[in-house]
């Protein structure tokens, strides 16, 4: 089906000027040595100690937990703990983002717990380097979510300069909240669910969001307990999103015989520019990485490329 409707879009690009969805492949290389190992949790990347490199947090429903980059922004090295998130409540499922909610150059957190039908918000009112967590429950009261097993993701989804809320929820679909607020003082509206990000039968469906072909715009890898990772591409823009479902964007990505996994991250782990691939497999919290190759894309240019994808 997607092909046939590549095929159409390509169509009427040529005959007709309009444009259309330009499918990508990014082909990804494992470097599984380049990960932490240990711990089974869902996590979020984020440069937490501002030294130029990713750090990871680890929602595991207990305290949080922390690997430190003690290497450099090219060369990743490891180290567990201490937590930064000491005044954090511990709450059972848990799953989060980092993210600097008010734009005061520090990271926030934004967390969902199994039992809550609320996204929580803790500012970091200290410091990078001595972090102080303020709970504030009316951060995302526009938010809407019932039941269990949420995922939070904080990212720029329209192209405004304010971080939007995606929340992917226990069956694996996503619902995208517009920050109508400011980059300082964020509120949020409900606006629906995202188009083509379809129900997954796995447990625990959990998502990442990131540029994976280089356009300016993010995707969304998703994967759950029982299922591998499935990749949506953004193929809207920066300002206003449109995912289709496309495999090739994750060309080389094996989970080595795993059903699935607990947790997924998008991040430049090598700081060559473009978005590598962490995924948490097996209760023994073996990580496996992979690093972005680059993208080919296929651009509607010739009825050759339509004759192409007839074969």
């Amino acid at each position: 089906m997607r092909t046939r409707d590549a095929v159409l879009g390509l169509m009427c690009t040529l005959l007709l000027g309009v444009p259309a969805a330009v499918y990508g492949t990014v082909y990804w290389t494992p470097a599984h040595e380049l990960a932490p190992q240990g711990h089974s949790c869902a996590m979020s990347a984020g440069d937490f100690d501002m030294d130029g490199d990713y750090d990871l947090a680890l929602f595991c429903g207990e305290p949080m937990k922390q690997w430190w980059n003690v290497g450099s922004p090219s060369v990743p090295a490891w180290e567990f703990g201490p937590t930064p998130y000491s005044g954090v409540p511990v709450c059972v499922h848990q799953n989060g983002d980092l993210a600097d909610l008010d734009s005061d150059g520090d990271l926030d957190l934004a967390i969902t717990c199994w039992y809550d039908d609320f996204v929580r918000c803790y500012w970091n009112t200290g410091t990078s380097a001595t972090p102080v967590w303020e709970e504030d429950l009316s951060v995302f009261e526009g938010v809407l979510m019932y039941g269990a097993h949420y995922c939070p993701r904080l990212a720029d989804m329209d192209g405004d300069g304010d971080l939007d809320m995606m929340l992917g929820n226990p069956s694996g679909g996503i619902r995208y909240s517009r920050n109508v607020g400011t980059a300082e003082a964020p509120s949020y509206e409900h606006v629906g669910w995202v188009d083509n990000v379809l129900s997954v039968s796995g447990g625990d469906p959990t998502f990442a969001l990131g540029d994976l072909d280089s356009d300016g715009d993010l995707d969304i890898v998703r994967v759950s307990e029982d299922t591998p990772p499935e990749c949506f591409e953004n193929v809207g823009t920066p300002f206003a999103f449109e995912y289709l479902e496309n495999p090739e964007m994750l060309e080389g990505v094996s989970l080595q015989g795993s059903d699935g996994a607990f947790g997924v991250e998008l991040l430049d782990i090598d700081a060559d520019g473009d978005s590598d691939l962490i995924f948490t497999v097996g209760w023994q919290g073996e990580n496996l990485l992979f690093l972005s190759e680059g993208v080919t894309p296929v651009a509607p240019t010739s009825w050759g490329v339509i004759k192409a994808m007839y074969r």
